[in-house]
């Protein structure tokens, strides 16, 4: 799922797109989940955070209130061990604080964790990003025992589909974020060769989280996806089931 804060509805209420986003997430099924990893491109560093809890000070948005989800500490020790980054304090980045706004993670333990970012001037490698993300699946996978874990990426797709769009038009964005939603539509693995191009091409932030869906959940199905491109950035919500 996306995390741009022009979706909720307290800053964007007339936003058909964002309705729809809202909608999507609202629709997700989270029941039975004993626990919410929720997976954010935009971490100062890779690790998985203390408490899900922050706000979107740092956009210079007043009015919107901190947000903040029980957690499972357990959980939150011991994914921290198996994916061997340390636990890091708050307050959480904007792509685990927007999708909390959106309404994720109500009735359920979120555990947040968090991959460097990769956008923007102060971004690390995408091959950086991608070794955390990989060994992040097998982490979850080593920690999951008998917990029934729901996994969401949180990201978006590319960032250059028109000219308003934050990069202007980048040549071929489109026709990738077309490739990126059949991928999941068929089988979530097949992402994965297209990681480095939604990188490269794309310019796309969710390319980390979506390597730690790829890798968890080859073969499942995708029950449902809603893609809509306003201000030039592909915003998407899948739901993957068995």
């Amino acid at each position: 799922m996306p995390h741009a804060p022009v979706l909720l509805e307290t800053i964007q209420p007339s936003l058909d797109e964002g309705r729809r986003i809202r909608k999507a997430v609202d629709e997700l099924d989270l029941s039975g989940a004993d626990a919410l990893v929720l997976v954010s491109a935009h971490g100062r560093v890779a690790g998985v955070y203390e408490h899900p809890v922050g706000a979107l000070r740092g956009f210079g948005i007043d009015g919107l209130e901190v947000v903040e989800r029980p957690t499972d500490d357990g959980l939150v020790r011991a994914l921290s061990d198996a994916w061997g980054y340390e636990c890091i304090g708050g307050p959480a980045d904007y792509g685990v604080v927007v999708p909390l706004l959106l309404g994720l993670g109500n009735g359920v333990p979120v555990v947040a964790a968090a991959l460097p970012e990769t956008t923007g001037p102060l971004g690390t490698e995408m091959n950086e990003s991608l070794r955390a993300a990989r060994s992040l699946a097998e982490a979850l996978q080593k920690v999951a025992g008998e917990l029934d874990l729901a996994v969401v990426a949180s990201g978006h797709a590319s960032a250059g589909l028109t000219d308003r769009a934050p990069l202007t038009k980048l040549p071929g964005a489109a026709e990738l974020d077309r490739e990126v939603v059949v991928a999941l539509e068929d089988d979530p693995e097949l992402v994965e060769g297209l990681l480095q191009r939604l990188h490269e091409t794309g310019r796309a932030c969710g390319a980390g989280p979506l390597a730690a869906i790829a890798r968890l959940f080859g073969g499942w199905k995708c029950r449902d996806v809603t893609y809509e491109a306003p201000y030039g950035v592909g915003y998407l919500v899948a739901e993957l089931t068995r």
